[in-house]
């Protein structure tokens, strides 16, 4: 069995605090060929290995790659991967999808995810870290494999999520006083609470941040810092998170859901929900795609 074989077969799911990372497949090709333009509906992060050279293309500006360069293709975004060069792109990546909990990050890691997540960030270079770490996980799973062997790759490739995640995420520390630290906690906890428990109206930054007790720029500094993001951006995932989690466990009409979750108009709720999901509502329900090119797991199209 290969080393790919091996993880593939073995790891499908890790938890990262209170979110959980669905892996659907790690993939390598030494010598990648081109691709043509595709999108799908999971995160697909890719790095150059040791030789080759190219172009990513994509809707926000083309970036070049080099050995070390690592780079995103978001749900829904449309790309594709050239060669510039010979020998071609040696090419590592994983595919996987994010789920969040709907309440505070219980870790350092689980924040970096969330942020990822939502991070406008879809280029990194130099990320030989990375890259040593992905042939540890190939050695590691191309060796013997006896007891402990699964805990190890497991390890390896939450190590490489991590890194993933803190390369491609804009985020600041805040630095606290530790006796502020136990305050600022709580006000997270209470903030987030407050947001999930009056999903079904209005919601403005001066009333989250009144309910706390805190300035509104305080509270986007707080968000921003335990969460990865702001209180709006927030408080929009949070919706349609909350209704994605509807659409696949109730058979409440989408128009119900909408209103439980926010929105008074539908239409608005179903342009905003088919835009953070990649497929609308009624095909997320029904396990559907749209009929685009989807890229299917192990490949590069």
């Amino acid at each position: 069995m290969s080393w790919l074989s091996r993880i593939n077969s073995t790891l499908n799911r890790l938890q990262v605090g209170s979110g959980r990372v669905e892996v659907l497949h790690c993939a390598h090709d030494e010598y990648l060929l081109d691709n043509r333009p595709h999108r799908h509906t999971y995160f697909e992060v890719c790095l150059v290995g040791r030789h080759g050279s190219g172009t990513f293309h994509q809707p926000h500006g083309d970036a070049d790659l080099q050995p070390g360069t690592l780079f995103v293709a978001r749900p829904g975004v449309v790309h594709s991967i050239t060669n510039s060069a010979t020998p071609l792109m040696e090419l590592y990546w994983v595919a996987f999808g994010w789920t969040a909990e709907e309440r505070l990050p219980k870790t350092d890691g689980e924040r970096a995810m969330r942020a990822f997540v939502e991070s406008p960030l879809t280029v990194a270079s130099d990320q030989f870290n990375l890259l040593m770490l992905w042939e540890a996980l190939r050695a590691t799973a191309s060796g013997p494999w006896s007891i402990g062997s699964q805990d190890q790759t497991s390890a390896l490739l939450k190590a490489i999520l991590l890194g993933i995640a803190q390369s491609l995420s804009p985020i600041e520390p805040l630095e606290l006083a530790d006796g502020q630290t136990r305050h600022v906690r709580i006000a997270s906890t209470q903030a987030v609470r407050y947001i999930e428990d009056n999903l079904n109206r209005a919601l403005s930054l001066e009333e989250i941040a009144a309910h706390v007790s805190m300035s509104t720029r305080q509270l986007t500094r707080l968000f921003s810092t335990f969460a990865g993001t702001s209180p709006a951006q927030y408080v929009r995932v949070t919706r349609l998170d909350r209704a994605g989690a509807l659409l696949a466990r109730t058979q409440l009409p989408i128009k119900e859901i909408s209103h439980q979750v926010g929105f008074s108009d539908v239409q608005y709720f179903t342009r905003c929900f088919t835009a953070h999901f990649g497929v609308s509502p009624g095909a997320y329900r029904q396990g559907e795609r749209n009929g685009e090119v989807v890229h299917r797991p192990g490949m590069l199209l």
